[in-house]
C-alpha cells in the first residue's frame, strides 16, 4: 500500500496521474548538496497535455501530474510538481531550486521531479530531480492550491532516491532540460461545472458537478445538489437511498435496492445488475449482483464472492440474519451474504485426506486463522488474509508427495501450504512454521508443490487466499510415487 509521504515506489499507470505523493519531512537539517558527477549537455524534454492535480493533496502537500511526450524509458514519464509545507514560510516569489533545503528531495519546499515508469506501469524505472534553474510563483501553491509561475532554465538530473528520500545523482546518468515553462493549474478539476467555491471547501458533497467532490468521501456530508431523500453514488450522480436490512425494508420509488458502500444501499436503476434468481437459486446474468427481489428489495447477492458458485445467497449485516449452520461473511463493512460455514476451518477440525483420493472443497464462509508465516518466500511467498480451511494427512519419514489444487472457481486465488507434523495445535503458532507451499498463480488458477517429509507423522494442508473478503471453490489432491 502506498504512503502519502515521499515515496520511490509508484504502482500507478500514468493514463490516471494518481500518483503518491508525501508530507511534511521537515527541513531542519539539510543535507549538503552533493557532488554533480560530470554529464553532457542536457535533453531537452517535452511536456503535453495539462497539469492533473493530485487530490490525495492536503494543507501541507499538493501535487499537479504532467505527461512527458518524450520517452525516456520502456513506461509512461511523468514530471511531478510537488510542493510541502513546514518548511518555507512561504513559496510566492522566487526560489532557486539549487541552494539550500531545494537541493534535495528530502528536504526541498519546491520539488520538480521526472518519474519514468516501467512497462507495466507499476514501478519506477528512473527518476531526475531538479539540479539546475530558478521557479518564481505568484502566489503559494499551498495556499493558494493554484500553481502560477514560470521557471527558468530548469534541469533536473538523473537521481537514485533512498529510503530517507534523500536525493543522489547517477555517475553519469542523464540530464534533462525543460528550460522555460509557463505553470498554470487549479486544483479545481476543469469539468468541474459548479460553483468553484464549492469544490473540497471541507463541508457539503457537491453531487452531479462533472467531477468527483473529494467532500463526498467524508462520512456523512451532507449532500448538495440532489432533492429530498437522495444521496449521491459513487458515479457523482444523485440517487434514492434505500435500505436493504432495515425492519422492515425501506424500497425504492424505482429500480431495485441493493448495497453500495459499508453505511449506504441506493436504488439501482441499471437491470443488467439483477438477476432473476429466487433466494437459493443460482444466477445466470453474467453482469448481475443482485437476486432475490421482493419488493423492489434485493434480499439476496449473485455470490461471486465467498462460494464463487453464483448461489442466490441472503444479504446480511450479522450471523443472526442467517440460518442455524451459515454465518455471515462480510464484503462492504459488516454487511454480506449469508454462507455455510465449514466444517474444517481450523486444523484442529481438519477433514482427512488419503493419498491418491481427491476431494472438493471451498473456503466460503471460512474465518482467516492462518496468515502469519505463510508468506515467506519459503511458503507461498505473499500475504494470506483470506479465509482458510485444513486438511489432515499421515505421512511415513521420508515419503514425497504433489500436493495439487485444480479446478479452481473463476474468482478465486487459491494459495496451499503444509503445516506440521503433529496436533491439530501446531498451526496455531504465530508465525506458523511452513514446510512448503504454493500461490503462483491468479483467479481461477490452480497451484501445486512437492514436499518429502522428513519425519513420521500427521501433516496439515492449509487452503487460503491471498484477498481477504473472497473464497472459492477447489479440487484438493495429495498424491505419493
Amino acid at each position: 500500500m502506498l504512503s502519502l509521504r515521499r515515496s520511490t515506489l509508484l504502482a500507478v499507470a500514468a493514463s490516471t496521474l494518481a500518483l503518491a505523493a508525501c508530507g511534511d519531512d521537515g527541513g531542519s537539517n539539510t543535507p549538503d548538496a552533493p557532488p554533480q558527477p560530470d554529464a553532457p549537455s542536457c535533453t531537452a524534454i517535452a511536456v503535453s497535455d495539462t497539469p492533473v492535480f493530485n487530490e490525495n493533496s492536503d494543507d501541507s502537500f499538493i501535487m499537479w501530474s504532467q505527461p512527458v511526450s518524450t520517452s525516456l524509458g520502456s513506461g509512461d514519464t511523468l514530471l511531478n510538481f510537488e510542493f510541502y509545507g513546514g518548511i518555507e514560510s512561504s513559496l510566492a516569489g522566487t526560489i532557486d531550486l539549487t541552494t539550500g533545503n531545494q537541493n534535495n528531495y528530502a528536504t526541498c519546499a519546491a520539488c520538480f521531479r521526472v518519474i519514468v515508469l516501467n512497462a507495466a506501469g507499476d514501478d519506477i524505472e528512473k527518476q531526475f530531480f531538479q539540479s539546475g534553474g530558478t521557479v518564481t510563483f505568484a502566489s503559494d501553491p499551498l495556499t493558494s492550491r493554484v500553481m502560477m509561475g514560470t521557471t527558468t532554465d530548469l534541469t533536473l538530473t538523473e537521481v537514485t532516491i533512498a529510503d530517507d528520500y534523500t536525493s543522489t545523482p547517477v555517475a553519469g546518468g542523464v540530464c534533462l532540460s525543460l528550460g522555460s515553462i509557463n505553470l498554470m493549474a487549479d486544483s479545481v478539476p476543469a469539468a468541474w461545472t459548479c460553483p468553484k467555491d464549492q469544490y473540497a471547501d471541507g463541508t457539503t458533497c457537491n453531487c452531479e458537478c462533472g467531477a468527483h467532490d473529494p467532500d463526498c468521501d467524508i462520512d456523512n456530508a451532507p449532500v448538495g445538489g440532489c432533492t429530498g431523500a437522495q444521496v449521491c453514488g459513487v458515479d457523482d450522480t444523485c440517487v434514492d437511498a434505500c435500505d436493504v436490512l432495515a425492519t422492515p425494508a425501506v424500497g425504492c420509488p424505482a429500480g431495485v435496492c441493493g448495497y453500495e458502500t459499508a453505511d449506504r444501499d441506493i436504488c439501482y436503476t441499471d437491470t443488467t445488475l439483477v438477476d432473476a434468481a429466487a433466494l437459493g437459486g443460482t444466477c445466470t446474468t453474467a453482469t448481475a449482483l443482485f437476486c432475490g427481489v421482493s419488493n423492489t428489495v434485493a434480499t439476496g447477492l449473485c455470490d461471486k464472492f465467498e462460494g464463487d458458485d453464483l448461489g442466490c445467497r441472503e444479504a446480511c449485516d450479522a450471523t443472526a440474519d442467517c440460518a442455524t449452520g451459515e454465518v455471515c461473511a462480510p464484503l462492504i463493512g459488516t454487511k454480506g451474504l449469508c454462507v455455510t460455514a465449514p466444517l474444517n476451518d481450523t486444523c484442529e477440525t481438519a477433514t482427512p485426506l488419503v493419498i491418491g483420493t481427491p476431494v472438493t472443497g471451498s473456503t466460503a464462509g471460512a474465518a482467516s486463522n492462518y496468515n502469519m508465516g505463510l508468506e515467506t518466500a519459503a511458503c507461498t511467498g505473499a500475504s494470506q488474509a483470506g479465509g482458510d480451511i485444513a486438511y489432515s494427512v499421515t505421512l511415513t519419514a521420508n515419503q514425497a508427495i504433489t500436493v495439487t489444487v485444480s479446478a479452481v472457481s473463476p474468482n478465486f486465488d487459491p494459495s496451499v501450504a503444509i503445516v506440521g507434523p503433529g496436533a491439530g495445535t501446531v498451526c496455531n503458532a504465530s508465525p506458523i512454521a511452513c514446510l512448503k507451499g504454493a500461490d503462483a498463480g491468479l483467479d481461477g488458477a490452480g497451484e501445486t508443490f512437492m514436499y518429502t517429509a522428513t519425519t513420521a507423522g500427521v501433516y496439515y494442508i492449509i487452503v487460503d487466499t491471498f484477498y481477504q473478503r473472497q473464497g472459492g471453490k477447489f479440487t484438493l489432491a495429495v498424491t505419493s510415487p
